[in-house]
């Protein structure tokens, strides 16, 4: 008799919120093969998983919005972008160094090309002509100033021409053996790491470009949309842009009474009323919450108080029933 009461009590409060059918159940004619209801429990429904708010890791001014509340989405699909046309010159900066960087790494690779070296064999054999020339101009220079016929700042100039003449030559021939020798193995490597900084600095770009495109973690249905074209996204300030949650199959996240929670485990079967007029949907227990908690649904029954301690259940929903509006308060009996 003591046994009775509680569940009498359940099944009053559920009657009170859905009528005749809870009433049934609970004398054993329903549908889940005249089992007897031993706890029942208010719920909402959820998708796969929770909700998920999306927001963004890039300021700016939103561009456009793609999506509407109850548009179905897949992984990836864009959502939101921010306009981020500063990034998308960047972009074109980077590609345009790195480009320029590979064509400085290819040229020391290849070396210098055959019509290099040639000018720089001419250059040496002019740099010795002039070199010829000096000399022999310095030497008349001596003989004349010797006899007093040319003054001795001319003859200064004459020695100064050949030393130039020389160092001419030789800086041709030292330029001429840098060509032959080919590129060093600290310039290779020099220009290799420029033109990899180049390339991770195109990638650090695409990244910071791609942060201004919001997209879909998961498949499922957007929930509700936050913001719109022309308003400002602010790191600094976060709030989400887009709600979004994962369809493939739906659950009832349900809070039971503190005084029933011996009397749900992990497996057993449930009905999920949704309305009165409706079929009942069948369910069985997935996992209990590991603590207590407030409870955050209300009902209609003027008895149910906010205070009470709940055990939050997840009752994964049989099949895949359509039009189930994520958060619909539900009714959950537990057999």
């Amino acid at each position: 008799m003591q046994r009775s009461i509680p569940i009498l009590i359940v099944t009053m409060a559920l009657a009170a919120l859905y009528g005749a059918p809870v009433r049934a159940q609970a004398n054993g004619a329903g549908t889940n093969d005249h089992a007897k209801v031993i706890a029942a429990a208010p719920g909402r429904i959820e998708g796969s998983a929770e909700a998920v708010d999306i927001g963004g890791s890039f300021g700016g001014v939103v561009e456009t919005v793609v999506v509407k509340q109850g548009d179905r989405i897949v992984k990836g699909q864009l959502l939101v972008r921010v306009d981020c046309s500063d990034i998308a010159a960047q972009l074109e900066q980077r590609k345009a160094e790195y480009d320029a960087a590979v064509a400085l790494y290819e040229k020391l690779v290849h070396g210098p090309r055959p019509q290099e070296i040639e000018i720089a064999k001419a250059d040496v054999e002019l740099a010795q002509a002039r070199l010829v020339e000096a000399q022999a101009r310095f030497a008349r220079s001596q003989l004349l100033v010797s006899r007093d016929n040319i003054s001795h700042a001319d003859y200064d100039t004459a020695q100064r021409d050949g030393q130039m003449a020389a160092a001419q030559v030789a800086a041709a021939q030292f330029r001429l053996r840098l060509l032959e020798a080919g590129t060093r193995e600290e310039d290779l490597a020099e220009g290799k790491a420029r033109m990899m900084a180049a390339q991770n600095a195109i990638a650090v770009t695409q990244a910071e470009l791609a942060k201004c495109d919001i997209r879909s973690p998961v498949d499922g249905i957007v929930l509700s949309k936050h913001i719109s074209a022309g308003e400002l996204v602010s790191i600094y300030f976060p709030k989400p842009l887009v709600t979004v949650a994962e369809v493939h199959r739906y659950r009832v996240r349900a809070e039971v009474d503190e005084n029933d929670v011996p009397l749900v485990n992990v497996g057993q079967k449930t009905d999920i009323v949704v309305a009165a007029s409706l079929p009942r949907l069948h369910g069985v227990v997935a996992s209990l919450a590991p603590g207590m908690g407030r409870r955050k649904i209300l009902t209609s029954d003027p008895a149910d108080k906010s205070d009470r301690d709940v055990r939050e259940v997840l009752i994964d929903i049989d099949g895949k029933p359509e039009g189930l509006p994520i958060g619909l308060r539900v009714s959950v009996l537990f057999y």
